[in-house]
């Protein structure tokens, strides 16, 4: 960046790693909002890091790699602040809507494609369907060390299950 734009030009962002294999998070913040933890459909905790300086600015700080060993079932967001500071006059949506809205329709059962879609369009509303800023969300839940059965995940997904692929046949092309 900083040779494409000299120091005009910087961004803000989580780089991050999920071990699968053992639920542990690594991440460095580089001047972003702080991941959110969902734990146990209700528990929500922001996983806080030292800052460090945001990309493209060539401050030469150190970027601290912090790490949160996730349990089963517990799900991580990243957001951009185009999500949380989504206005309707002097009112932002904010971090604890977004939250609160996160928690709640995941405990409702959702899938994680619908859960997203319908806190999109809640976004969009609060903002007047037009947005002033990049309104972007990565969710990723962990389903455990065992990879043997991908149903969970599929479910989660939204994706059909292996049974309702078996019982409807495909057509073939001669």
């Amino acid at each position: 960046m900083i040779e494409q734009y000299g120091h005009q030009r910087y961004a803000t962002g989580i780089l991050a790693t999920l071990d699968t294999r053992t639920g542990l998070l690594s991440w460095v913040n580089r001047g972003h909002q702080p991941p959110i933890l969902i734990r146990d459909n209700r528990w929500t905790s922001h996983l806080r890091c030292p800052p460090a300086h945001p990309m493209g600015t060539g401050l030469g700080l150190s970027s601290p790699v912090c790490s949160k060993q996730l349990q089963r079932g517990d799900r991580i967001v990243l957001y951009t602040d185009g999500i949380t500071e989504a206005r309707r006059g002097e009112s932002e949506f904010g971090l604890e809507r977004f939250t609160e809205f996160l928690i709640r329709h995941h405990a409702e059962g959702l899938p994680v494609p619908e859960t997203l879609r319908r806190l999109m369009k809640a976004v969009l509303d609060y903002h007047h369907g037009e947005l002033q800023d990049d309104a972007t969300v990565l969710m990723c839940e962990w389903l455990g060390p065992s990879v043997g059965n991908t149903e969970p995940a599929a479910t989660l997904t939204g994706l059909p299950s292996a049974a309702d692929s078996i019982a409807q046949p495909r057509s073939s092309q001669l």
